[in-house]
């Protein structure tokens, strides 16, 4: 017909590529998430490895502090036994 644009899209064309933009938004966002749930996910393991080697540290060095009593209380009693 003259006087029309064959080139614009019938209200119909509009709608349906109004509903894919959604779709691959909707889909764009989706994947977002996953790759952030991934990140989230690799964060909480490190934190978890982290913080087992804290656990560790720890109780060596409570096991250090205790071993370290025992010998002071060794040679406190041996220095009081060859004083005697």
């Amino acid at each position: 017909m003259a006087g029309t644009d064959d080139n614009k899209p019938t209200d119909n064309e509009g709608e349906n590529n109004s509903l894919e933009t959604d779709d691959e938004q909707n889909e764009n966002v989706r994947e977002e998430y996953d790759m952030l749930d991934s990140k989230l996910d690799e964060l909480n393991q490190a934190l978890d490895i982290l913080e087992q080697k804290n656990d560790d540290i720890h109780s060596r060095l409570l096991e250090l502090l205790q071993s370290n009593k025992d010998i002071r209380e060794q040679l406190k009693h041996q220095h009081t036994e060859n004083n005697k």
